[in-house]
């Protein structure tokens, strides 16, 4: 096979995700177990080229993705972001490494993923029972947080504020933003923020510098319903009215500029699956470029028995077969849309009618 054809995922060479309690993974716990350090306890650059680290390459490198939970990544399954082609890779330090299969990088990260502080002004049921602020926790956070500054701010190009709980809805994230400068970031180009939009009205985005505001130039906001009545179960302290209004102001950012990228994502579950057209709907009312799907998670909030009730991609879910026939509409054809782990289950119900 020509080399350029394989498939291989960018992740484990550029990727640093730091999560709750300092625990370091190359990609979202979820589709990638093995932790490659604790930043509380190791340097980044220990982190980094540590066993764990040098091992989940070595899997990329041989085809294998043996650490990878394949069924749920996906980005594997849409060959979409990271996982491409090797001929694709534009990082010619990446593509270099993977053809001379160097697990031992020469290089630090160049994304960094902050999801360290679980603050959030939502207390959404599929993350959490109620809201969380962590006062408590101040101190390893700032400790965290300046471990990073220090370590790794000055290599990094792509820096992502958040995945845990709101950038703007925990304190720390929100007086970062606020204090940033850019001379401690010199190569960075891009700041990704997952947020839940409550938060980012207009008055909030001038307290950020004018320095940094242009790096913020891509965000996904989460949003799991289309209409007001699901919102508020889903996105528990939300409203509706409220997002929609700054929707409309990151609409005009999206317009005018600094954002290049705005994605909004559901996260499908059996009370809304039913609304996807209509979400998809709602990513083109506000000219925004990507309309993500994903499958419902257990975080350790339901019980075992909840959440077989709320996964309706399940086949011996009542709602399954009403779910592919959701599938079936022709919106999802459109190329804003990326179905992500639920591509296989249109693909299946497309194949079923030919």
């Amino acid at each position: 096979m020509d080399i350029d054809q394989k498939i291989i995922c960018l992740n484990p060479f550029m990727w640093f995700d730091v999560g709750p309690e300092g625990i370091v993974h190359v990609c979202c716990p979820g589709w990638l177990e093995m932790p490659i350090g604790d930043l509380k306890n190791s340097s980044v650059d220990e982190i980094w080229n540590g066993k764990n680290a040098r091992e989940i390459r070595q899997s990329i490198i041989d085809g294998s993705f043996r650490y990878c939970n394949l069924d749920k990544c996906g980005y594997f399954q849409s060959r979409l972001g990271p996982v491409k082609k090797l001929g694709e890779v534009e990082v010619q330090k990446i593509r270099e490494a993977i053809v001379n299969k160097t697990t031992h990088l020469p290089f630090g990260p160049l994304g960094i993923n902050c999801s360290y502080d679980r603050s959030c002004n939502l207390s959404c049921p599929s993350c959490r029972e109620t809201v969380i602020v962590q006062t408590d926790k101040e101190e390893q956070i700032l400790e965290i947080q300046n471990k990073l500054r220090n370590q790794a701010l000055k290599d990094i190009c792509f820096l992502n504020i958040t995945g845990s709980g709101d950038p703007f809805g925990s304190p720390y994230f929100r007086k970062w933003l606020q204090t940033m400068r850019r001379d401690e970031m010199p190569n960075l180009n891009i700041i990704q923020l997952h947020t839940n939009g409550q938060l980012w009205t207009p008055q909030l985005w001038d307290t950020l510098p004018e320095e940094i505001r242009p790096l913020i130039n891509r965000t996904q906001i989460s949003i799991d319903a289309a209409c007001a009545g699901t919102y508020a179960i889903n996105r528990r302290g939300g409203s509706f009215e409220k997002l929609l209004e700054n929707l409309e102001f990151i609409s005009r950012l999206r317009k005018a500029g600094p954002l290049q990228w705005v994605v909004i994502s559901m996260v499908v579950q059996e009370n809304n699956f039913r609304e996807m057209p209509d979400f998809i709907r709602l990513g083109k009312r506000f000219g925004f470029d990507r309309v993500m799907f994903s499958l419902l998670q257990n975080w350790g909030t339901y019980s075992e028995k909840e959440y077989q009730n709320r996964c309706v991609h399940l086949p011996n879910h009542p709602g399954h077969q009403e779910f592919l026939m959701v599938l079936k509409d022709e919106l999802f054809d459109d190329g804003i849309v990326n179905l992500g782990s639920l591509t296989k289950y249109r693909n299946q119900i497309l194949k079923k009618d030919l």
